[in-house]
Parts: C-alpha cells; sequence; structure tokens
C-alpha cells in the first residue's frame, strides 16, 4: 500500500488487490488480450460495479474524493494487475469535465456509460504549443490537427482534444463520431490499444484552457509515475523472490554478488520513483505553485527507473523473463509503453531544471526552517560565507568560530536532550537545520564530537565521562577525531586489530589507525580497540577515549586525490590510556559504535550542499553559449536535478520514519548514502565538462587563497576540479558503496 494513507485509501487499496486478484489473473489477462477480437473493456463495468470508476473525483460529483492521492492508490494497483481498461484517460478526462462543471457527464462516467481519450501528443514534448488549432466563428468550434497513438481512443466514445486557439492553447470535446474525424487504430507494445486522429473542420465544445490543462497533464504524469511504481514494487518482489529460490552452479542465485548488487539497484530505483511520486501528489493536492514541474521530474524518473527495473527483471530471470507465460515480460512491456505516453523523459528534465524548484527543498511554511535561515544569513560571518560560496579550505578556526557562535545562540548540540545541554530537537529540526545551513553556504559542524562522540557519552558513559567531555564539547575548546578505520580494517571494521591490553589502571594500546579526518587538528580521539580474542570478530571490541597528547601517538599525514591533507595514518606504540577512559563495558565496542553510525543518519544525504552546487552549476550552463554541447549538457543536468530532488524526498520521508519508530537497521540509510554520493560525483563531472578546456585545470593552493581577492575563470575552475577530485572519496569512506550494496541486498533478499 505504496500510497495510501487514510483508513478510506487503504481499505480500497485492499479492495483493489483483493479485486484484481481474482478478476485480472494473468492466464485469463493473456486469453482475453490473445483472442482475435482482445477483450479490452472486460473489467470496465465491475469498475463501475465497484465504485472504481468514481475514485477520481469529488463527492460533490457522486465520486469516492477525487484526490490525486486517491488517484494514486487505484494506479497503483492497475500497475500491479496489469490492467489496460481505460482508467487513467477517463479520470483526467472526466476531472477536465468537473473543472468546466459538467457533472452530468461526469455521473456517466462514474458509471462506466461513457469512456473518453486524452488527444494530446503530437511529439516527444507534451509542452509545446499543438499544432492542431481551433477556431470559432460565433457560434461554432471547430477543431483541425492530428493527434499520435492516443491511448484508448479506438474504445472512446468522446476525447478532449487539445488545441490552439487565438494563440493560447485550450481543451475541446470532439464526439467519437463526429463528421470530420478519421481513427487509425494500433495495437500498442503492452497489448492495450489506441489509435491516431485526424480532425477535419470537426465540430467541438471548448471546456477549459491553458491553466486546467495544466493542472490535467500533472494528474496524468503523476498517474502513469503511480501506475510505474505499482509495477516496479510487483517487479522487485517477484524478481528478489526469483533469486532467492532459483539455484545455478548448485546455489541460489541470490548467492552472486554481482546480481545482490543488480538487485540492490533495483531497489534504490524502485525506492526513488515512489517517494518522489508521493511528494507530488502532496504538492499537488495541497495547490502549492511547484506541482506541474514535480510532476513532470517524477514522470521524467518512474521512466528512467522503470526501464531500469524492467530490464534487470527480463536479464535476472534469464529465457522465464522473455516468456509470455510469466508476468515479467508483460510489466516490461507496459513499462515500455508508459515511457512513449506525455512525453520523453528528456522534455520533462528539462523541463524541471528550468524552474526554481530544483534548486529548493520541501519545506513550505515551516517557520523553523525560516527562523534558521535568518539565523545565519546575519549571524554568518562574512568571510566565511564568502569561502562557503567560493569552495575555499575551511580552517579548524573558522569551525570552532561558526560553532561557538552557534552555541551561544541555541544552534549547537541540537539533537543532544536539554539536560545536557542541547536543544531536544527531534530528526525533522535536525535535518531541517543541516539543510537550510548548507544552503547558506554555513561550514558544516564537524562531526566528531558533538554528533558522535557526544552522544556515546552521554548514553554509556560515566557521570565522570559527562562532568569531564561534554561541556568542552559543547564549547568546541576540545575537538575530536575517530579512530575506527585500519589498513586492512576499513568497511570490514570487525577486523580491527589495534590492541588495548589491561595493565594496572591503565591500557595499553598498540596498532594503527588510518584515514583518520583532521587527527592533526584532534586534542581527543574516540577510538575502537580489541580487548580480547574471539571467535566471532565483533565480539572482544572496546570503546576507548584517547588523548591525542599522550607518549607513543605519531600522527602521519595522507595527501588526498585533491592535494590536500584531510586525513592521517596514526600509529600506537605502547600508547598508555587510564582505564577510566573506557566507555562503557569492556567488549561492548561494537554495539557502542553501531549506535554511534544510527545518530548519522540524518545528513548521511546531505542535501543541502548538494543543491547549493547544483544551484552554482545551473549559473554556469547560464553562460554558456547555445551549441550542441550546451543542450547535452543541461540534459544531463538536468537528469541529476531529478534524481537530486528525489533524494531530497527519500531523505525526509526517511527521517519521519525513523522519527515514527521506524527500525534504523534496515536499508534506507544505505540508500541515502549510495544515491546522495553518486549525484554528488554526477554533479561535478558536469561541472568540469560545462567548464570545457578549463576542467583540466586544478592547483591545490588555489583552496587557501584569500576569499576577499578576486578570483579569475582558470581559478574558479580550478576549485570545482577540487570538488569533482574530491568527490571520489565519499563513495569510499563511510563504508564503501559496494558495502551499501550488500546491506540493501541483504535486506531484500537475504543472505
Amino acid at each position: 500500500m505504496t500510497f495510501a494513507v487514510t483508513e478510506a485509501q487503504i481499505m480500497l487499496a485492499d479492495m483493489l488487490h483483493r479485486f484484481l486478484q481474482s478478476e485480472n489473473e494473468l492466464e485469463a489477462r493473456r486469453h482475453r488480450l490473445a483472442n482475435p477480437q482482445p477483450e479490452r473493456l472486460a473489467l470496465w463495468p465491475r469498475f463501475a460495479e465497484q465504485g472504481i470508476l468514481g475514485v477520481p473525483f469529488s463527492e460533490g460529483a457522486g465520486g469516492f474524493g477525487g484526490s490525486v492521492r486517491d488517484l494514486a492508490v487505484v494506479m497503483e494497483h492497475i500497475g500491479r494487475g496489469l490492467v489496460v481498461e481505460p482508467f487513467l484517460v477517463s479520470a483526467v478526462c472526466g476531472w477536465l469535465l468537473e473543472q468546466c462543471g459538467d457533472l452530468e457527464e461526469v455521473s456517466r462516467i462514474i458509471a462506466g456509460q461513457r469512456i473518453y481519450a486524452f488527444a494530446h501528443a503530437e511529439g516527444g514534448d507534451p509542452f509545446e504549443l499543438p499544432a492542431t488549432t481551433a477556431s470559432y466563428d460565433g457560434e461554432t468550434y471547430r477543431v483541425n490537427g492530428t493527434k499520435l497513438a492516443v491511448r484508448h481512443a479506438d474504445l472512446a466514445n468522446a476525447f478532449i482534444v487539445t488545441a490552439v486557439l487565438d494563440g493560447a492553447p485550450a481543451c475541446f470535446q470532439v464526439e467519437s463520431g463526429e463528421a470530420g474525424i478519421s481513427i487509425e487504430g494500433s495495437r500498442f507494445i503492452d497489448a492495450s490499444s489506441g489509435a491516431s486522429l485526424r480532425f477535419k473542420n470537426c465540430t467541438a465544445k471548448r471546456i477549459c484552457g491553458a491553466q486546467a490543462l495544466q493542472g490535467a497533464l500533472a494528474r496524468y504524469f503523476v498517474g502513469l509515475a503511480a501506475e510505474t511504481c505499482g509495477i516496479a514494487l510487483a517487479t522487485n518482489e517477484a524478481t528478489f523472490a526469483y533469486l532467492r529460490t532459483r539455484k545455478q552452479f548448485g546455489v541460489a542465485l541470490s548467492s552472486f554478488q554481482a546480481l545482490q548488487h543488480r538487485a540492490a539497484d533495483m531497489f534504490m530505483a524502485a525506492e526513488e520513483a515512489r517517494h518522489l511520486c508521493d511528494m507530488a501528489i502532496e504538492a499537488i493536492d495541497a495547490g502549492r505553485p511547484d506541482s506541474s514541474e514535480l510532476a513532470s521530474a517524477v514522470k521524467a524518473l518512474a521512466d528512467t527507473s522503470g526501464r531500469r527495473v524492467g530490464h534487470e527483471a527480463v536479464q535476472m530471470h534469464g529465457g522465464m523473463g522473455v516468456s509470455d507465460e510469466l508476468n515479467i515480460s508483460h510489466f516490461a512491456r507496459r513499462l515500455a509503453a508508459i515511457r512513449a505516453e506525455m512525453g520523453g523523459g528528456d522534455a520533462h528534465r528539462l523541463r524541471y531544471l528550468n524552474s526554481s524548484v530544483a534548486v529548493e527543498v520541501d519545506g513550505h511554511g515551516d517557520p523553523f526552517r525560516a527562523e534558521v535561515r535568518e539565523f545565519v544569513r546575519t549571524n554568518l560571518p562574512v568571510e566565511l560565507k564568502r569561502k562557503g560560496a567560493l569552495g575555499l579550505e575551511i580552517e579548524k578556526e573558522d569551525y570552532v568560530r561558526w560553532q561557538k557562535i552557534l552555541y551561544k545562540n541555541g544552534y549547537f548540540a541540537g539533537a543532544w536532550p536539554k539536560e545536557y545541554g542541547g536543544g531536544g530537537w527531534d530528526l525533522a529540526r535536525q535535518l531541517t537545520f543541516v539543510q537550510e545551513a548548507a544552503l547558506n553556504r554555513a561550514p558544516m559542524i564537524m562531526p566528531y564530537g558533538v554528533n558522535m562522540v557526544g552522544p556515546v557519552i552521554y548514553t554509556f558513559g560515566t557521570d565522570e565521562q559527562k562532568r569531564r567531555y561534554l561541556p568542552d564539547i559543547l564549547s568546541s575548546d576540545c575537538w575530536w577525531c575517530q579512530g575506527y578505520s585500519e589498513p586492512n580494517a576499513g568497511s570490514d571494521l570487525a577486523s580491527l586489530k589495534t590492541t588495548a591490553t589491561r595493565v594496572g589502571d591503565d591500557y595499553i594500546v598498540n596498532g594503527t589507525k588510518m584515514w583518520t579526518t583532521e587527527a592533526h587538528w584532534a586534542d581527543m580521539m574516540h577510538c575502537l580497540v580489541r580487548t580480547e580474542r574471539n571467535d566471532k570478530p565483533q565480539r572482544g571490541i572496546s570503546f576507548l577515549l584517547i588523548d591525542m597528547k599522550t607518549p607513543g601517538i605519531t600522527v602521519h599525514p595522507i595527501v588526498t586525490i585533491d592535494g590536500q591533507h584531510h586525513t592521517n595514518q596514526i600509529f600506537l606504540d605502547d600508547v598508555r590510556v587510564p582505564a577510566e577512559n573506557l566507555v562503557g563495558m569492556e567488549g561492548n565496542g561494537w554495539t557502542i559504535a553501531k549506535f554511534l553510525l544510527s545518530n548519522e543518519r540524518v545528513a548521511i544525504a546531505d542535501t543541502g550542499p548538494k543543491l547549493l552546487l547544483l544551484s552554482h552549476i545551473r549559473q554556469l550552463l547560464d553562460d554558456v553559449s547555445p551549441s550542441p554541447l550546451r543542450t547535452i549538457a543541461s540534459v544531463k543536468l538536468a537528469e541529476a536535478a531529478v534524481e537530486l530532488k528525489a533524494l531530497c524526498a527519500m531523505e525526509a520521508s526517511f527521517v519521519k520514519y525513523w522519527s515514527e519508530g521506524g527500525a534504523r537497521d534496515g536499508p534506507q540509510a544505505s540508500v541515502l548514502k549510495v544515491r546522495g554520493t553518486e549525484i554528488l560525483q554526477k554533479l561535478s563531472e558536469i561541472a568540469l565538462e560545462i567548464e570545457g578546456p578549463l576542467g583540466a585545470i586544478h592547483d591545490p593552493e588555489d583552496l587557501n587563497r584569500d576569499g576577499a581577492l578576486d578570483f579569475n575563470s582558470s581559478q574558479r575552475a580550478s576549485l570545482m576540479a577540487n570538488q569533482y577530485l574530491y568527490g571520489r572519496c565519499w563513495s569510499i569512506f563511510g563504508g564503501t558503496n559496494e558495502i551499501q550494496r550488500n546491506i540493501i541486498s541483504r535486506s531484500i533478499i537475504g543472505r
């Protein structure tokens, strides 16, 4: 029940599921549609009897409710059930008729007495002015033009035809038997049917203008996207079950990592589509001004996601995937038909990219967001804002300065309980703050103290540890780093070998920590060490707090791919750590580490900086003269922009899910990590393409220039190259994207 929210919608979804299982079983459907005279309206009378045809219409028009969410609930199950009957077009055309007040005609649609087709498509761009024209002689409207491959047109009693009247688009009602209509029928790729229509001086009735047409198109796009979501979810369920049960070379297909990762990608594709679809549904039902652009975004993304899911499912099923006897091939065919319906993906993506909604977050009317925005704009020092705008290196003193400002004004440690000096914010507020601060070019809050070890100490630490460490974390007077990864224990953290041997009142620590970010700035390190050897590697790990000034600690700088010193290797040689610095019980480190990582989930997608980067790249593109290469770059950027909006939708949805007590050990955080890092990398690659020859320039020293100086085009390109280079790190640290795909696959297919 993807889109059902209210009790009535949940009941509707359950009824649809049972009804279609009974009435549209695959084998019976195949026979109906394979007949010389295919039965493409077999379910239509039952749809009317069950009240399904009334779902998209308001109660005032005799319907069920009329919200787009109601429509989406039905369309999800129409997708799952491979329904070929003309529900969506009747819903869209009926909505237009309801807008113009023709409730009598709407009642006939609800009763199943009238079938409409929506005659709009003439090419690949649904937003171009139609070539079809309308004229008015003072008494009669007449329509002239051609509409291509109108789905269900061969079954319709009437058409809603879009045409240009006096230079503006409008919608006209034309009866199918009207003189001057030529209907050329076709069978479609998904076993449904339609026709190309030619109108020659046909009598018509004008029903609405451009504004209502835009609303109808938005509903149509979201309806197709909801259908795609239903198909994608059903296809994934069937494919994942097949991987678990089908054996090859004596083992289940689900044991092959290549297939596990492809299954993870199918899951992520479906998640992106359904969460962005949900965002668009909410926008249309709320009457938001960005709803039409969001509808375009979700149509484009659903087409891409559907293609991935459909193609992968066919491939993974092998020969059975191309058999007409299995629903997988039918799902793939319907997904292909949807991609051809109501405009190609590039037209929708470019429309979305050129709207303001592409670089905005979905926080309409949130007073806390407005409060944070105003605070950051008022209190962020000018030089730090300049550094953030240019992408210059942020030094330790910059972070400390900003964090002290936040703490003084009650915006630091928002996630901490109030009893420990925090704000007691819920996850939604935490996300809002992180996004809005980034969008206004504030430095990130360094997480190792306030977001990582702080919650560990106030949750697992002793009273003395809380008294000693928490105040300096809050004031940013003590700087922390994280000692987790080792040379042979990165993503495989349980294999760590750094030892801590108890000797009297101390632990003697020996080993090496790797990729320790900002250790050269740190006063303290929270560190995982092995206090006991055990058959299970997760056992015997403990959590120690280590003073970085302790003798025996050597910090060796590691220069990363961008030519900068962010991270380090730490050598620990007989480092003596007081036993009182053990957090929790000995051997409890793995539990604490998992707790710590769970506190990183809110910011794991890091959408604020990505939205800011997208805005910057749009400005770069605006400065490029029109050319075929600029068009290609625009299409690529538009695709990334839609994916980023889907990431924002998933982020908000997952945070809400966690806030309401949803399990934190599911695949959601891994989905955000994988897609967030991939989108970041895609954006920076596009930026370098736009820079042209300047994309080859990179001087690490440019990061340390005075932000008050002017930067020429080469130096600005150098800063973008740094973004590209350092972006390659993001899919590696914090658990590689390959490990994240392993986590996702375990949650969906087991093993």
